[in-house]
């Protein structure tokens, strides 16, 4: 093995640490709801604890984007270990707050775990596209994502269990801790990533002095269109799993007795993140192989619309897997997509957007779902799933300008990785050489319309 490929691959590693502590920490209220309302109290409960994950959310609206410019000013490695830093000392004050029975102590610590932790995701594409771009890109982000959603997993098995043993404020601590190791993670990563870059020859990846919000509006168009649909998709899938609990409790498990309907909810409601952490990293290596990437966008679109379609009828577990396959085939084409229709110079700002508009998705659709339920009478979640439906049909429409200005471009977006980040590269400076090497006679459309 080269040292090229050696440190590459220690390098994935390592960021996959860097996120397994933080997507651990970021559903300890939830994996702990109960034991935390025994521990808070029960006044305005429902109030603060929701108030925990949208004091996350909203601030993200803006965060990414800025962070994103950051990084095409001054890079990605500084703000990685600030990022780090900021979700350490975050979910340390939470700990606190559990600790001490405070609200404000656990809200103002989830607003600084929310600063680093949506941005460090930014500041890792860059470090990865810097290592993997044009080999295994989808692989690797795939392989980062199901890690990360791996620390999603067990803790909603293992919290519960060591809030029965040691109580709730043990839990949290133990959550700190893992962000703290993950913080280590991060910190070696960018270090590894400095000497063995350096050693090797590996261009930095360039900075762009004109970048700003300004310089975000000069993205192509076919980034908005992915920016749409990872709007929809995600406000389609993560906003659902919030009340899949209760859903499914009040409907196909309405004749179960209370603890076992839980019991089976929650077993169920694991098969979406399963799926996708299982499953991510073999589709990044499909991906990588074969492309056909818009055509994964637009078959994912339809089979959330279907999905939600049918789910009232369909077994639960069969619609969360199905839930769980849209997840990982969007996630594993979306994101290595866009480093295809962004310059190289413009992905900080390009990932800081897309991250800021998925936030908004985020932040505006639970309201709108908590609103719904508020005004349907218990066990109806006909308009909830109407919604979540049309945002199904939304999406598909993003997915078929997507599909539709790939083919303008002699399908970029559906090469083998190695194949398209050459193209793209090529797309930027030379039409004839791009002609070339997809085998056909000219670009069908005029490059410079397309960037």
């Amino acid at each position: 093995m080269t040292q090229a490929s050696h440190a590459r691959w220690c390098i994935l590693l390592l960021t996959c640490g860097g996120l397994f502590g933080q997507f651990y920490a970021y559903d300890n209220p939830s994996a702990l709801n109960e034991q935390l309302r025994e521990v808070m109290g029960v006044e305005e409960y429902q109030y603060y604890f929701n108030l925990t994950y949208s004091v996350y959310s909203f601030p993200n609206l803006i965060l990414p984007l800025v962070m994103g410019v950051l990084m095409d000013w001054f890079g990605y490695r500084a703000l990685v270990c600030a990022l780090a830093t900021c979700v350490v000392l975050g979910h340390a004050l939470v700990s606190t707050g559990v600790s001490q029975a405070s609200w404000p102590l656990v809200t103002a610590g989830r607003v600084l775990f929310g600063v680093g932790g949506e941005s460090i995701q930014v500041a890792q594409c860059c470090l990865l596209l810097r290592w993997f771009k044009g080999k295994e890109v989808a692989f690797a982000l795939g392989v980062n994502l199901s890690f990360a959603r791996g620390g999603s997993v067990i803790n909603d098995i293992l919290s519960p269990w060591i809030a029965s043993h040691y109580g709730a404020a043990a839990a949290f601590w133990f959550g700190t801790l893992l962000c703290l190791g993950s913080c280590v993670s991060n910190i070696m990563s960018v270090v590894l990533d400095l000497i063995h870059g350096e050693a090797i020859g590996l261009p930095e990846a360039p900075t762009n002095a004109e970048s700003g919000l300004l310089g975000a509006l000069s993205l192509r168009k076919q980034f908005w269109y992915l920016c749409g649909l990872c709007v929809f998709l995600y406000s389609a899938i993560l906003p659902f799993n919030n009340i899949a609990s209760a859903f499914f409790v009040e409907t196909a498990f309405a004749d179960l007795p209370l603890l076992e309907a839980q019991q089976r909810a929650g077993n169920v409601m694991s098969i979406l993140f399963l799926a996708a952490a299982l499953g991510t990293p073999v589709f990044g290596l499909i991906i990588d192989t074969v492309g056909m990437r818009s055509h994964c966008l637009v078959a994912c679109s339809a089979v959330l619309t279907v999905t939600y379609l049918g789910m009232a009828s369909a077994p639960p577990a069969f619609s969360m897997f199905c839930l769980g396959m849209v997840f990982m085939v969007f996630a594993g084409a979306l994101w290595p997509a866009i480093a295809l229709v962004v310059a190289e110079k413009q992905l900080g700002t390009a990932y800081g957007v897309a991250t800021a508009a998925q936030n908004g998705g985020l932040a505006f659709t639970p309201m709108v779902v908590g609103y719904l339920q508020t005004t349907a009478a218990p066990g109806d979640f006909s308009q909830i799933l109407a919604l979540f439906t049309l945002c199904g049909v939304l999406g598909g429409c993003f997915a078929v300008l997507i599909w539709h200005t790939n083919q303008e471009t002699n399908g970029v977006l559906d090469l083998p990785s190695d194949q398209a980040a050459e193209v793209a590269a090529l797309m930027l400076a030379d039409e004839d050489e791009a002609a070339a090497m997809l085998g056909v006679g000219k670009i069908k459309k005029d490059v410079a319309a397309y960037l």
